[in-house]
This record gives C-alpha cells, structure tokens and sequence, in this order.
C-alpha cells in the first residue's frame, strides 16, 4: 500500500484544524472586548468551519486504505481536499480579521479573493466526498 496519500492528508488535515484552533484566540479576543456581533459570528464560522475541516481531512485520509480507487482518484482526493482545506482557511481568517464575508464576488478585489476561497473550499469539498463516497461503495 502506497502510505504517501494517507501521510499527505495526516499533514494537511493537521495544519488546517492548527489554524482552526488558532482562530480561536481572536474569536475569544472579539468575546472577552465585547465587539460587534458580526465580529464574534466571523470569527465562529472561522474557528468551527476550520476545525471540521481539518478533522473532516483527518478521517478521510485515516480511512483512504479503505477506499477503492484508482491512483488517478486517490491523487485527486489528496489534492482536492487539501486545496479546499486551504481555501477555507484563507478566505474566513482573512475575512473575519478584515470584516468580509464576501458571499458575492463584488466589488472586484479582495471580495472577489474572498469568494474564490469560499468557491474553492466548497466545490472541493462536495467533489472530495462525491470521489469518498464512491470509494466506499
């Protein structure tokens, strides 16, 4: 069994939910000064969303032995949910330090960024589980 998918996913799941947890501290910072509401939800969604990003990057790739799939599929299940890990990770902890949710591309700049992290995170992460899915059954 080729053990450098599985390696790969153990190092990336584990640096995404490092920087969930580290999210935490200015979701904690943002309660403890009382600020905004938007300000302590953005900071939520960072920490949590990151947190299960990364666990959900975990399972897979402690669970990928399991999975029948061709090499092309496998390196694209590593792949994939690493760059949506990523993805995430640069679009909610930059938006929530700068105050964007950027749910729309507009206006053009860092909003649009923003949206392609989120656009990148989500489409990699129902691709990954599609490719998850079908290696199990």
């Amino acid at each position: 069994m080729d053990t450098q998918p599985v390696r790969f996913l153990l190092v990336h799941g584990s640096i995404v939910l490092l920087v969930g947890l580290l999210a935490g501290i200015p979701f904690w910072v943002a309660i403890i000064r009382g600020q905004e509401s938007s300000v302590v939800r953005a900071w939520r969604v960072a920490h949590t969303t990151l947190i299960t990003c990364g666990l959900a990057i975990l399972v897979v790739s402690l669970t990928s032995p399991h999975l029948v799939l061709s090499a092309g599929l496998r390196i694209f299940l590593k792949w994939v949910f690493a760059a949506s890990g990523y993805s995430f990770a640069f679009a909610l902890v930059v938006g929530a330090g700068i105050g964007r949710r950027a749910l729309t591309p507009m206006p053009l700049g860092i909003n649009t960024l923003l949206f392609m992290g989120h656009l990148i995170g989500a489409a990699g992460a129902i691709l990954g589980s599609c490719v998850f899915l079908y290696g199990l059954l």
